[in-house]
């Protein structure tokens, strides 16, 4: 997810549409996906061992495609202190998703990801000293209202952990997002991958073997964890392939089709209901957030902020 971020090309224009616009469908389709497979497996195994094998498998896909841009210098950074808060706030990010996928349902943890562009602008004013008019504060306000209905408190029905799980990984994940804006990208995409990859797997051994948590006795758990790892590097992958061929601000929107996606997939497989309350408070949540990032384009457009 948020963490995933790193790998993006930059906006440099539009060359290819059709095929950038079939390759990002197909990530979003793996990412809905590989979400549905952690939330099958998170009953029968510790969130720590399934994000462990995460990032490991991830490793060698990614690893490679930084040699083969990078040559010798695939492991070389020029900002250590940005990419520690890439890394940091990406790993926090990724495990309260799946933290909230062993606690709520998919489809409410799918919906609840998407008010990052709210946090972004929630918190841009804050720490990056940015003028936020009235439109975007409104939209902010909106959309946070939509989440509201989405939980839907009067009814309850969600665990106190659950909601501040699904909420920290759209926080965090705004927070290197912000981290990122003020900062700037000074290194290659795929290197800072491979370290936030990398480190995010020894992060997570250790914990694992620190926890004394058990690792996946059957077969099938093994084949699901090994699934989930290499079917995150192809995410990956394409999330960087896409931005490379079209502009993010095209594809942006692009992303929030994996609200009914995730709703689908959760209905299909779990047995997950959908509420007025899921269908009304994912609307409102979308069309805030398009809302915003359509702003903040026009306002780049016209030099302004």
């Amino acid at each position: 997810m948020s963490g995933d971020k790193d790998i993006r090309g930059r906006d440099e224009g539009l060359t290819n549409l059709p095929l950038g616009v079939s390759v990002a469908l197909g990530e979003i389709t793996i990412l809905v996906v590989v979400s549905a497979l952690v939330k099958l497996v998170s009953d029968d195994i510790a969130t720590t061992t399934i994000l462990l094998f995460r990032y490991a498998l991830c490793l060698p896909l990614l690893l490679a495609t930084a040699v083969w841009q990078r040559g010798r210098s695939a492991l070389s950074i020029t900002k250590p202190r940005t990419l520690s808060i890439r890394i940091t706030t990406g790993l926090i990010s990724l495990a309260c998703f799946y933290a909230a996928l062993d606690l709520m349902p998919l489809s409410l943890v799918t919906v609840l990801f998407q008010t990052l562009t709210l946090f972004v602008t929630l918190l841009a004013p804050m720490m990056l000293g940015e003028r936020v008019g009235w439109r975007r504060w409104t939209a902010v306000i909106v959309g946070f209202g939509g989440t509201l209905l989405l939980l839907n408190p009067a009814a309850g029905g969600w665990t106190l952990t659950g909601i501040l799980l699904g909420l920290g990984s759209p926080f965090f994940g705004a927070l290197m997002m912000i981290t990122l804006r003020r900062l700037g990208r000074h290194d290659s995409p795929a290197t800072t991958a491979v370290w936030h990859n990398g480190v995010g797997a020894m992060v997570f051994a250790v914990i694992v073997i620190v926890a004394d948590a058990p690792l996946p006795a059957g077969k099938a758990d093994m084949a699901l964890l090994v699934a989930i790892g290499l079917l995150s590097s192809f995410q990956q992958f394409g999330l960087a392939f896409s931005h490379k061929l079209v502009p993010a601000s095209i594809l942006a929107p692009l992303h929030y089709l994996s609200i009914p996606m995730g709703i689908g997939a959760g209905i299909m497989l779990f047995g997950e209901v959908l509420t007025p309350e899921i269908i009304v408070g994912s609307a409102i949540i979308i069309a805030s957030s398009i809302f915003i990032l359509r702003r903040e384009r026009q306002l780049r457009e016209t030099g302004q902020r």
